[in-house]
C-alpha cells in the first residue's frame, strides 16, 4: 500500500484542547477548546454567546452525541469530507466503551475509510524522535507519567494523579470581577497564570493587567508556592518528581537507564518558565548515585505544546505505517471492535 494513497486527518481531542491537522503537518492546522454549548458551538465560538447557555463538557463524563458533533466540525475545519479521509485518533479514553462508540460513529455514521489510535504517550514519544522514553504528561485535569518501550505504553507502570494545569488557575480567580460565565472566568484565570507564574527568581512583583484596565500585582512568594503544587508531596499525590522516580525504580534493568536518560515533559504547564530546570534538578537530587537523569528537551515550546499532535503527524506519514490503518471492511468482517483491539493494542 502506498502512503500517497491514503489521505489522512490526525486529531488530538484533549479534556480542555483538540488539536487537529492533516498528516505532515508540523502544527496544528484547527486548535481549539473541547468545550461546546447546547447548540453545538464549539471551543472559542462558545465563548461568544454570553451567559445565557451552559458550557459543556464533552469528555468528562463522555457524551457520545457532542463527540460526534465535534468529529463532524473537525471535517468541516479542515474542509473536507470523512469518507475521503483517513483518521488517526490519540487515545484520550477512560474507558474502551467510549472508545467503541467513537468507532462506531466514525465508521458507521461518518463512513470513514480507514482509522487508527494510539495512546498518547507513544505518540509523543514519537514527536521527540524516540521510540523510548519515560513521559510526563501534564494535562488539563490530571498528570499522569508513562513508561514508552519500543512504541508500546507499558500500562503497568503507568502512574496519574488527580492535578493539572486547571488547578493552578484557581488561585488566581480572586482578582477577576466583573459579569463573567464560568467559562469565561477560568479563560481570564488561566491567561494570568501562564503570564505571571514562573520557576525562576525575579527581581519584582509582576503586574497583569485586567480587561477593565485595572492591574494586579501579585507576591513572587505567592506565585512560587501555586507553581510549586505540582511538586508538593502530600496524602494525595506525592508529587510529579516522585511519579517518575517511582517508574525509574520499577522498571526492568534492560530499560531503567534509557528511560532516566530520556525524560519528556509534555503539556501546557511544561512551558512554564524555569520548569524544566526545577525538574531535571529535583530528579537529580532523587536519583540513585549510578542513575543519571536526563530530560529531552523539544526545539520550541509549541513543540511541547503540542506533541501528542506532532507524533500522530509523524507517524501516519510513515510509509512503514500505512499497512496498520484498520479499514472499514476489516471492521465489518472481523466483528468490528475486535480488529482495533488487535491492530491497535495500545
Amino acid at each position: 500500500m502506498n502512503s500517497d494513497e491514503i489521505l489522512s486527518v490526525v486529531a488530538d481531542i484533549g479534556n480542555l484542547y483538540t488539536r487537529v491537522g492533516f498528516t505532515g503537518d508540523d502544527f496544528p492546522r484547527w486548535s481549539t477548546f473541547t468545550k461546546c454549548t447546547e447548540t453545538f458551538q464549539f471551543g472559542d465560538e462558545a465563548m461568544g454567546v454570553g451567559n445565557t447557555q451552559q458550557i459543556l463538557d464533552i469528555l468528562q463524563p463522555f457524551n457520545s452525541d457532542l463527540y460526534e458533533q465535534l468529529l463532524s466540525k473537525i471535517f468541516e475545519k479542515l474542509y473536507v469530507q470523512p469518507k475521503d479521509y483517513s483518521l488517526l485518533l490519540a487515545n484520550n479514553f477512560q474507558s474502551k466503551q467510549d472508545l467503541q462508540k467513537v468507532i462506531e460513529i466514525l465508521f458507521e455514521s461518518m463512513e470513514i475509510p480507514n482509522f487508527f489510535t494510539i495512546r498518547n504517550a507513544v505518540l509523543a514519544t514519537f514527536s521527540a524522535g524516540r521510540s523510548t522514553a519515560l513521559i510526563l504528561d501534564i494535562g488539563a485535569y490530571s498528570t499522569t507519567a508513562s513508561a514508552v518501550h519500543d512504541g508500546y505504553t507499558l500500562l503497568k507502570t503507568q502512574l496519574q494523579a488527580p492535578i493539572g494545569g486547571e488547578q493552578l488557575n484557581e488561585p488566581f480567580k480572586q482578582y477577576i470581577v466583573g459579569e463573567y460565565n464560568q467559562f469565561k472566568k477560568t479563560c481570564q484565570a488561566r491567561d494570568i497564570k501562564q503570564s505571571l507564574l514562573t520557576y525562576e527568581t525575579i527581581d519584582t512583583n509582576p503586574q497583569y493587567e485586567l480587561p477593565d484596565g485595572k492591574f494586579i500585582s501579585i507576591q513572587q512568594s505567592q506565585l512560587s508556592e501555586i507553581a510549586d503544587k505540582l511538586f508538593y508531596s502530600n496524602e494525595n499525590f506525592k508529587g510529579i518528581q516522585h511519579m517518575l522516580m517511582d517508574i525509574i525504580n520499577n522498571s526492568t534493568n534492560d530499560i531503567k537507564q534509557l528511560l532516566s536518560s530520556t525524560v519528556i515533559s509534555t503539556g501546557g504547564s511544561s512551558n512554564i518558565p524555569g520548569f524544566l530546570n526545577k525538574l531535571q534538578t529535583t530528579l537529580s537530587a532523587l536519583a540513585p548515585p549510578m542513575c543519571k537523569v536526563k530530560l529531552v528537551m523539544y526545539p520550541s515550546n509549541q513543540n511541547r505544546y503540542h506533541s501528542v499532535f506532532i507524533g500522530g503527524s509523524i507517524l501516519a506519514s510513515l510509509s512503514s505505517f500505512q499497512s496498520l490503518w484498520v479499514a472499514k471492511n476489516e471492521y465489518y468482517e472481523s466483528g468490528k471492535f475486535s480488529i482495533i483491539e488487535r491492530k491497535c493494542p495500545n
